[in-house]
């Protein structure tokens, strides 16, 4: 029987089988009462920043919570409603391995365990994250994750021939969301000062660059210089001028020559210098690495050591600043005019787009003389943010924004 892993990291839990990969963001929005988890709730975070958590996995706990959010009465809760929402058939689920997060305690880990038996779950094995990540590695080092309000340093040493995890520390105000907020800042500056106008203005147009800005740092593009469109305004965004993000991370992390492993998220902001990416298939790989070598183990209790590799990895100064390790959502957004796109991808469900009656999908892409644009009557609508195209020339890999809320990408199905 081949093992299910769930991987905790709050930016994005994944949950792995044989047959598919399932994700959803660690973060909820209350809706008068209703708890919406995952994608939804972070594109409502400018929106309705009260009515969105974000930090309740890092928090997890049974302290009371400070203030109401829908039914839940601590962060343990919470949890517990994200998993039912994640593993919807858990009676399905059989020989389960939990990656956990390094700056997961003991008393934390404890009441997971708790949750997951409540909804009828019993983990085959507890794996430490920062672990399998840097297990690629042929030296010890410090392996860098990010969760949505801070960074998790982790410093794995070598004992005899096996690789060890030996001390962890969480850096609040360097997680995901703040590298985010720290892009938009800069980026939100350059459209002021070439266009007067200023995105921040209102939560709609903040919260559109804010969920186009991932996609922009892993465009696969060697232009230093990003176009970018938002509310029919076009301005340009230097990537190098946003290394000072990348940089802040170096800075407060003392790496000391070793070797660096980071998460893909991490590894698209511009300054960064590391070793190796870890991919949601790179870390189960590892896992079920270290489960094939380990014994049953009773009671259950977390894996922090692993044989090391034998794999010559190159030094970091030779390595180069990746550009494709992104979400299985961001796609190409290079290929430009001579790839024109041919489907819309909305909710994972790609539309073909074949002619101006048909391929509306409320979005009001149309194809008018062989070019795919946002039709005039949809223009008020629709903020389309690409690094090449715009409301008249959508090119694959644009990324539309509906005024409610709803996103889509353009995207090319080859034949």
């Amino acid at each position: 029987m081949n093992p299910v892993f769930l991987d905790i990291n709050d930016t994005s839990l994944s949950l792995t089988t044989a047959d598919e990969v399932v994700s959803s963001p660690g973060a909820v929005l209350s809706d008068a009462g209703t708890l919406h988890f995952g994608e939804y709730a972070v594109s409502q975070l400018k929106r309705r920043p009260l009515d969105v958590k974000s930090d309740y996995w890092s928090q997890l706990s049974t302290a009371p919570l400070s203030a109401q959010f829908g039914s839940a009465r601590h962060t343990a809760d919470l949890v517990y409603e994200h998993l039912k929402s994640l593993i919807p058939h858990p009676e399905r689920l059989h020989d389960l391995c939990i990656i956990a997060p390094s700056n997961m305690n003991q008393t934390q880990l404890e009441l997971l365990l708790g949750i997951l038996s409540a909804l009828n779950i019993e983990p085959r094995a507890v794996i430490d994250r920062a672990l399998i990540a840097h297990a690629g590695q042929s030296a010890p080092g410090v392996n860098l994750s990010l969760q949505w309000r801070q960074l998790v340093v982790t410093e794995l040493e070598q004992i005899d021939q096996r690789l060890s995890v030996h001390k962890t520390t969480a850096i609040p105000g360097l997680g995901y969301l703040d590298l985010l907020e720290d892009c938009l800042e800069h980026v939100a500056d350059a459209c002021v000062a070439q266009t007067r106008f200023d995105p921040r203005r209102s939560a709609a147009s903040e919260q559109t660059l804010l969920s186009a800005i991932p996609g922009l740092l892993a465009s696969q593009t060697d232009d230093n210089e990003l176009s970018v469109e938002v509310e029919s305004y076009t301005f340009k965004v230097a990537r190098d001028a946003l290394k000072k993000v990348g940089q802040r991370v170096l800075d407060a992390v003392n790496t000391d020559g070793r070797s660096i492993s980071v998460d893909a998220s991490l590894s698209v902001f511009p300054g960064i210098v590391f070793n190796s990416v870890t991919t949601q298939e790179s870390l189960t790989e590892a896992a079920s690495a270290v489960l094939s070598g380990t014994t049953a183990q009773a009671p259950l209790s977390r894996i922090t050591s692993c044989a090391l590799s034998t794999d010559v990895r190159p030094e970091p100064s030779r390595i180069q600043q990746p550009r494709t390790q992104t979400r299985s959502s961001d796609l190409d957004t290079a290929t430009g005019q001579h790839n024109p796109p041919t489907h819309l991808l909305i909710d994972a469900t790609a539309h073909v787009i074949e002619n101006r009656e048909s391929v509306s999908f409320e979005f009001g892409v149309v194809l008018q003389n062989d070019v795919v644009c946002i039709d005039g009557a949809f223009k008020d609508r629709i903020n389309v943010l690409s690094v090449s195209g715009s409301h008249d020339q959508l090119t694959t890999g644009s990324r539309l924004y509906r005024d409610d809320g709803k996103e889509a990408v353009l995207i090319r199905v080859e034949s």
